[in-house]
C-alpha cells in the first residue's frame, strides 16, 4: 500500500509552475531579449544547454516536493495479542436445534448470523465452542477467520452425545479465554433448551466465572426458539448468567431477531482497532530528496557553464 503522509504538499508544484509562468510573461514585457529558463531567474539561456538548464532543475524541484510529501509504503499487520476483543461463540448443537420454527432450522440460522458477525470483526480474535450433553472446543480464539468460518459452516449435530449442558458450555468457553491478554473478553452463549445433562448448575458456573474474571469477561446469552415451538427454553437461567457476568439476555423469536442480536453485541463491544486494519508504514523520502538535490545541482552547474560560454562571466 502506497500513500503520501503530507499529500497536500504535492499541490505546491503546479502553484510554483504557474507563478513562474506569470513571472516569465511579466519579464518578457519589460526585457524583450530575456528568456525564461526555469526556477532560477536572471540566467541567460543557450540552445546547447537547454535540457540541463531547464528540464533538470524543474525535475529536481518536483522530486524535492515529492520527498516533502513523505511517500510511504505499508503492509497490514495482525493485531497483537493484547489488542482488540477476544470472543468465544458457544453454540448449542443439541437435537432441538433442528427444529424448523426457523427456516430452514435453528442451527442453520444461528450459523448464518454468526458468520456475518465474524465478517464484521476482522481485528478481533474469535473462537468456537460447540456443546450438547458435553462441550468441545472446535477453535480457540484466532485471527484466522477463514478457518473459523469453515468450522462454523461444517458444524452439525450427532458427533456429541445429545442433551443440553449449558453450564459446561459456559465453563469451556471461559476456559478458552483464560490465556487471553486483552482488556475485554466476550462470550456469546446460544441455547434453545434447558439444562438436562450438566454436572454443575449453570448459574453456579456463571458465579465462578464472575469470581475468577470479574469485569474482564462479559457473557451475552441468546435464547433461541418460539414460545409455541414445543421446546422449552430456560430464559430465566440464561438471564441470570448474563446478569452475573456484565452482559444481557437476548430473546430471539425469528431470523431477524438473531441478526439484530449480533448487531447489538457488535455495537456494545466495539473494537478499539480501526475497521480497515492496522498498517505499518516505511518512509521512502530519502531517495527522492537525494535525487532532487542532485538534479538541481547538475542543473545549476549547467546554467553556470552556459553563462560562462555566452560571455556572462570572466
Amino acid at each position: 500500500m502506497i500513500r503520501f503522509a503530507f499529500w497536500p504538499v504535492l499541490f505546491l508544484y503546479p502553484v510554483i509552475v504557474l507563478v513562474a509562468l506569470l513571472l516569465k510573461n511579466a519579464s518578457s514585457k519589460v526585457r524583450k531579449g530575456a528568456v525564461f529558463t526555469g526556477p532560477f531567474i536572471n540566467t541567460p539561456t543557450v540552445t546547447s544547454g537547454g535540457f540541463f538548464t531547464v528540464f533538470l532543475p524543474w525535475t529536481g524541484l518536483l522530486l524535492l516536493i515529492i520527498a516533502l510529501a513523505r511517500p510511504q509504503s505499508g503492509f497490514e499487520r495482525l493485531p497483537d495479542a493484547g489488542e482488540g476483543v477476544d470472543i468465544v461463540l458457544a453454540l448449542d448443537v443439541s437435537t432441538s436445534m433442528l427444529a424448523e420454527d426457523y427456516n430452514p432450522n435453528r442451527l442453520e440460522v444461528a450459523k448464518d448470523a454468526a458468520l456475518e458477525f465474524i465478517e464484521n470483526r476482522p481485528n478481533d480474535r474469535i473462537g468456537l465452542v460447540l456443546y450438547a450433553a458435553e462441550p468441545i472446543t472446535i477453535c480457540p480464539p484466532t485471527f484466522d477467520h477463514e478457518t473459523l468460518t469453515r468450522f462454523i459452516e461444517n458444524a452439525e449435530l450427532g458427533f456429541l452425545t445429545d442433551g443440553t449442558a449449558i453450564g459446561s458450555g459456559l465453563a469451556t468457553a471461559a476456559r478458552g479465554l483464560g490465556a487471553s491478554s486483552t482488556d475485554r473478553r466476550v462470550i456469546i452463549l446460544l441455547s434453545d433448551g434447558v439444562e438436562t445433562a450438566g454436572v454443575v448448575d449453570p448459574v453456579t458456573v456463571a458465579e465462578a466465572v464472575s469470581t475468577l474474571h470479574g469485569d474482564s469477561i462479559a457473557v451475552y446469552t441468546v435464547a433461541i426458539g418460539r414460545e409455541n415451538s414445543g421446546y422449552e427454553v430456560d430464559r430465566e437461567t440464561l438471564s441470570d448468567i448474563a446478569r452475573l457476568n456484565n452482559g444481557r439476555l437476548f430473546n430471539v423469536y425469528n431470523k431477524n431477531d438473531l441478526e439484530g442480536v449480533y448487531a447489538s453485541i457488535d455495537s456494545l463491544e466495539a473494537s478499539t482497532l480501526p475497521a480497515k486494519g492496522l498498517f505499518v508504514y516505511k518512509d521512502h523520502y530519502l531517495g527522492w530528496l537525494i535525487w532532487g538535490l542532485l538534479l538541481l545541482a547538475i542543473g545549476e552547474f549547467s546554467r553556470w557553464k552556459a553563462f560562462r560560454i555566452t560571455g556572462g562571466g570572466q
